[in-house]
């Protein structure tokens, strides 16, 4: 055992001078490390600050994730009951209003009914008769429709005032 304390010996020797330089580095160095650690701490105080809202983040995280998921249950669902119900719109009647609809549902409703007897005849001369009426009427429901929205507003409105009167 004498050999291996001998041995460790001249080593520590043989990097005394090796260990000396590098204290000395490190002293120079000093400022700088001291320097680096306070902007790795600066840089590191947004995620401190980040770290205070966990439970905020977490909650925020939860709602998105349950929000998302019930939206989309409602969307296949709805989109589901759509098709198995076979709701869904003809091409030509999106973008159409209802009181646009009618008329026409009522002159495909009166093109397809057979003429087979005298009563069907007759049902189909008032349904041609009333026709244009209701589309006259569709026609004034769009454009007063159209008026209303130009006249929105405090300027369009009146305000009625009513005259005191004196005998009571």
């Amino acid at each position: 055992m004498t050999w291996l304390t001998t041995i460790s010996n001249v080593l520590s020797y043989f990097f005394l001078p090796l260990k000396l330089f590098f204290q000395g580095l490190l002293i120079l160095l000093s400022p700088v490390k001291c320097l680096g650690s306070y902007v790795v701490a600066g840089a590191l105080l947004p995620l401190g600050i980040f770290a205070k809202f966990e439970t905020l983040y977490i909650y925020l995280g939860v709602a998105a994730i349950v929000g998302l998921a019930t939206g989309s249950i409602l969307h296949f669902s709805s989109t589901a009951l759509v098709s198995f119900l076979h709701m869904i719109p003809s091409p030509q009647q999106r973008g159409q209003t209802a009181v646009s609809v009618r008329p026409n549902r009522e002159e495909q409703q009166s093109d397809d009914a057979p003429n087979t007897s005298e009563s069907s005849n007759n049902t189909d001369a008032l349904a041609t008769q009333a026709l244009p009426a209701i589309r006259i009427q569709a026609s004034w429901l769009e454009l007063n429709r159209s008026r209303r929205r130009q006249k929105q507003g405090l300027l369009s409105q009146t305000i009625l005032e009513e005259d005191e009167s004196e005998a009571e």
